[in-house]
């Protein structure tokens, strides 16, 4: 213990081993390696520090060699031993919701309304505030379309900058059909989870999805027990039929509020996060229906009548409602996911959308909005409901999609051979119309008007966080300024050669690098025969190194990894560095300012100070600093 580093003397014995301070780590390793992860420490100024050895006689003790105390000493078997077991006891409540009362005439107020809850409308003032890219490796973010509209359900991220595998990301959650039948909610969160991921194409399909189940739910309160064994269950029982597992999760069991006139209980909740690998980063589809595509397709993964419980439609006309549509048959559910996947692989899809909050109406709606001039025909009649409001609103499990011109026979084909029950709902048209049929019943929706609704949501909550108006400049301007790729013809054709030159090149220059050299030399880089130098210099809580290294070599350095710590050390001079570069993020916690502490660790140590004024004074150096970086260079006068 006495090898602990203590910030507060206070501290008791047991406060000392027991406490929660966050950053920390403990690890277990073999004497040999231990002087070599100490060096590591050292560089990246992570304090280390090592307390003590394995014994091999079955005790864990925590000891003071000054004092003697031994706040902690037991058997191993007494920690790792079985745990006693909870017993919950507990009886089922049966709750009933008023369904809500409709009438089709009101569809149109229906369908404003349901488009401005937070749960259905745009999140733009969510993605809008942040970098969507940092890091360098996402392959998929949140926005789509030539109007970059967060519709996107699925994040994709590379494992690596030149490869396509990469790690694809969802979730999904159904509180309120839970209310209604916790079973239900389960599996509905479970089933979004998984519809939003479905359009990456996954390396085995089903198979490499793993999914965390996070449980928020008011224990201890009559009834939610029994509640949340029957969701436990649901959960349990749904990712076996679907040949899944949940290696892991969070519980907040605890979830009641109360106030002097009484409490509130949240709804009993599961979140599902849905992981697997995607093997092919560049061929994810996106909810943009595409105006030289074939036909859009339908497909009901629920396999339960429409029902409007727990929707968002009720919500908007303050019911909960009766019936909850929930996941039929597992087996099914899990064929159509991997038929699906292999139409994916096979470049058969092009569009795809899940069905989830708002009902069907939303997911059409939606692939319409990312771009200009762009709507739907379709024809629903052969849904098999004539409730149209019902047929349109509910949230049933589901899929929509759009493929190939060429490809509709054989996706149908593929599809009939594996007793998949399909329904082809229309075609896309180039105007802002979205044409619905059902039976004898026939409507027309201006897109461009839905869209303003639905973004709406999002320009009321920004302009609670944004000044001077900017909200309503963006949300005056977000659909008049699509973003459209236009490179020069030899711009294009140079890189696309360069590329293909630096993948057939496994040693020596590429063409790539030739140019590049030749350019440099044209900028006044003294011609050299190898490629030129850079460094990433880098503090502690610095990141983006490796994406900044990666650019720059992809530009034609060869680059160093320069810690703050080599400058300090004498371990580096920058004597051979052409380029340095200063990278973003935390340094010091990025408290305000922080840019302050990385400054003085160059102004206040002779060695650093003397090798970055060094590098600047020579006239053959280039430097570049980004975020935190940015402002290290400007605290430095440089």
């Amino acid at each position: 213990m006495d090898k602990l580093p203590i910030g507060d003397p206070t501290l008791s014995a047991k406060e000392i081993i027991g406490n929660e301070s966050q950053e920390r780590m403990g690890l277990v390793i073999g004497k040999d390696d231990a002087a070599l992860l100490g060096r590591i420490a050292e560089r990246e100024r992570s304090p280390m520090y090592e307390v003590g050895v394995v014994t091999g006689d079955d005790r864990f003790t925590f000891e003071s060699k000054t004092t003697g105390e031994k706040p902690m000493d037991v058997n191993l078997s007494d920690i790792f031993g079985s745990s006693p077991k909870t017993i919950l006891t507990d009886k089922t409540v049966k709750r009933t919701y008023e369904d809500a009362n409709y009438s089709l005439e009101f569809f149109h107020d229906y369908l404003e309304q349901v488009l401005q809850l937070e749960a259905v409308a745009c999140k733009d003032w969510l993605t809008n505030k942040v970098d969507r890219c940092v890091g360098g490796r996402v392959a998929k973010q949140q926005c789509v379309g030539p109007l970059q509209l967060p519709l996107n359900n699925v994040g994709v991220m590379a494992l690596d900058f030149k490869g396509k595998e990469g790690i694809a990301t969802s979730i999904g959650h159904s509180p309120i059909s839970g209310l209604i039948d916790p079973s239900a909610g389960s599996k509905n969160s479970i089933a979004e989870a998984l519809t939003n991921i479905i359009w990456a194409p996954l390396k085995d399909g089903l198979k490499s999805v793993s999914l965390s189940a996070n449980w928020m739910w008011p224990c201890k309160n009559e009834g939610e027990d029994a509640r949340l064994y029957e969701a436990v269950r649901a959960v349990s029982d749904f990712a076996i039929e679907l040949g899944i597992n949940v290696p892991t999760g969070k519980d907040s069991l605890s979830m009641k509020q109360k106030y002097k006139d009484g409490d509130v209980i949240s709804p009993g909740t599961v979140i599902i996060s849905a992981a697997g690998n995607c093997n092919d980063i560049t061929n994810v589809v996106e909810p943009v229906l595409q105006k030289g595509g074939g036909n859009i397709y339908y497909i009901n993964l629920s396999k339960d009548a429409y029902k409007l419980g727990g929707s968002s439609f009720g919500q908007v006309l303050n019911a909960v409602g009766s019936e909850a549509p929930t996941i039929n048959d597992g087996a099914y559910f899990k064929k159509v996911f991997n038929s699906i996947q292999t139409l994916i692989n096979e470049n058969q899809i092009i569009v795809g959308h899940d069905v989830a909050s708002g009902g069907l109406i939303t997911t059409l709606l939606e692939l319409c909005f990312a771009d200009m001039n762009l709507g739907a025909d379709l024809d629903l009649s052969d849904l098999g409901e004539s409730d149209t409001i019902k047929l349109l609103f509910s949230e049933n499990a589901g899929i929509v999609f759009q493929v190939h011109a060429d490809s509709g026979q054989h996706l149908e084909k593929t599809l009939l051979d594996q007793k998949i029950q399909f329904k082809r709902i229309g075609k896309v048209v180039s105007k802002s119309e979205l044409i619905i049929k059902n039976g004898g019943m026939e409507m027309g929706l201006n897109i461009s008007s839905l869209r303003d609704t639905w973004f709406k949501t999002s320009y009321l909550l920004d302009n609670k966080q944004t000044a001077n108006s900017l909200a309503k400049v963006r949300f005056e301007n977000y659909k008049e300024q699509p973003l459209r790729y236009v490179f020069p013809d030899e711009i294009a054709s140079a890189a696309r050669q360069s590329v293909e030159s630096e993948l057939r090149t496994s040693n020596g220059q590429s063409a790539m690098n030739q140019q590049i050299a030749a350019s440099q030399s044209r900028a006044g880089f003294a011609s050299r025969n190898d490629r030129p130098k850079a460094a990433i210099l880098r503090e502690k809580g610095s990141n983006s190194e490796r994406e900044m290294a990666n650019a720059m070599y992809l530009a034609g350095f060869d680059v160093k990894d320069v810690h703050m710590t080599d400058l300090i050390s004498g371990r580096e001079t920058l004597e051979e560095i052409q380029f340095l570069g200063a990278v973003g993020g935390f340094s010091n916690s990025d408290v305000l300012g922080s840019a302050k502490g990385w400054a003085g660790a160059i102004k206040y140590n002779e060695r650093a100070n003397k090798v970055i004024k060094d590098f600047f004074a020579r006239p053959d150096t280039l430097s570049v600093g980004i975020c935190n970086g940015c402002q290290l260079f400007m605290e430095l006068d440089r």
